[in-house]
């Protein structure tokens, strides 16, 4: 079946990144064997390359990866990093709760980019703790994902609703409890970090105005992306320009903050994942899943939650892994689906997602911390499958 091609390139994948080898060849390499299995013309691979560099999504993402570089590179070099995360400490007076909130904070913007924006504050708030690259890994990546149950800005929960003909508002509804777990779920690894006993602030009052003033760049991105619906890009763009400006920046300073700031390597590593991602769709890979699954001997919704997890583990894109997952499920339903299916599979497909380093927020992540890629990946098996576990459980109640 071509299913199976898909999955035997996806495991050989998985098996040389559980053996360390580099990211990038690995992908590459992976790309061009699928599309040796599937017997994609030397025309049609050429124009998946040409897709690929010329995609508008691809370009505006890579344009997003620079703009922060050149943000958290600026932000750091004047302190702006070290002076939010004091005042943020003083005013939190929990380490804990500061470090989870960190990639929470960023993870409001619906950015592929975001990871890689809130890797060098936690980092920065995780430092002097006894935390390993991998749990600094586990922490930005698993937390930075909590808003896409329940934040309608996220693409995954308006397909979802569309696709399924669910009122957002009840989707959304359904599935916060599935934001609030996940925050729970991830609590053994901040136990990590020890409590110490600090003095408790008086004036909250000043803290608070002295954090507000040491987080408005990051803040501002937030803001504008949430209320303005500016693209990410223009907003870390014009908060850049203002910082820059008020800095005096001359146009060599500039070009030495990019020489200093740009990793070529991490812009090459995303294009390799998007190029993958183009090659599945110029093979049309997933299509054969449902059929290798309608074979099992299992009961339907067990189908419909194997197939979302492996749509979200090969595509590792959430929004994505909906599009193609929902309609599929609903077709084979009969038509139509009901909140309780919709929500297991809308968790099956995110599990499956959070499980791959095809997932740019990990890939990303695991990168900056240079941190061990297996080690993150069995941190995350026990908060993903109890999730999924709790997931099935409430769907065969309330079916």
């Amino acid at each position: 079946m071509p299913a199976f091609k898909l999955l035997a390139v996806f495991a050989l994948m998985m098996a040389l990144l559980w053996q360390r080898a580099p990211l990038v060849p690995v992908i590459c390499g992976s790309s061009c064997l699928l599309a040796l299995l599937y017997r994609l013309s030397p025309a049609a691979f050429i124009t998946a390359i040409g897709q690929t560099l010329t995609d508008p999504a691809t370009i505006e993402l890579e344009i997003v990866l620079m703009l922060i570089m050149l943000l958290e590179h600026l932000l750091g070099k004047h302190g702006y990093l070290e002076r939010m995360l004091a005042s943020l400490r003083n005013l939190l007076h929990n380490r804990r709760l500061l470090v989870a909130t960190l990639p929470a904070l960023i993870g409001l913007m619906p950015s592929l980019g975001g990871a890689f924006f809130s890797a060098p504050l936690v980092a920065q708030a995780a430092a002097g703790t006894p935390l390993t690259a991998e749990e600094k890994s586990f922490i930005n990546y698993y937390y930075r994902h909590i808003w896409e149950y329940c934040l309608p800005l996220y693409p995954s929960l308006l397909i979802t609703a569309r696709v399924c003909e669910i009122p957002l508002a009840k989707l959304i509804q359904a599935l916060v409890p599935y934001a609030l777990l996940v925050a729970l779920l991830g609590m053994p690894v901040l136990r990590r970090i020890p409590v110490t006993n600090e003095q408790r602030p008086t004036d909250y009052l000043l803290l608070t105005r002295e954090v507000l003033l040491n987080i408005a760049p990051v803040l501002a991105v937030v803001l504008m992306v949430l209320l303005l619906q500016v693209k990410v890009w223009v907003a870390v763009g014009l908060v850049l320009g203002a910082l820059m400006w008020h800095h005096r920046y001359t146009p060599w300073q500039i070009l030495q903050l990019g020489r200093e700031a740009v990793q070529v390597k991490t812009l090459v590593l995303v294009l390799g994942i998007m190029f993958f991602k183009q090659i599945i769709l110029a093979t049309r890979a997933v299509d054969g899943l449902s059929y290798l699954l309608a074979t099992l001997p299992v009961p339907e919704f067990v189908i419909f939650g194997i197939f979302g997890f492996l749509v979200g583990l090969i595509t590792g894109t959430v929004s994505y892994s909906m599009g193609i997952i929902f309609p599929v499920v609903v077709v084979a339903a009969g038509g139509q689906i009901g909140i309780p299916l919709a929500v297991f599979v809308f968790v099956a497909g995110f599990t499956g997602a959070m499980f791959t380093p095809m997932h740019l927020c990990l890939t990303l992540t695991v990168d900056f911390f240079q941190a061990d890629l297996r080690k993150v990946l069995r941190m995350l098996i026990l908060p993903e499958a109890a999730l999924l576990t709790i997931a099935a459980a409430l769907y065969a109640v309330l079916r």
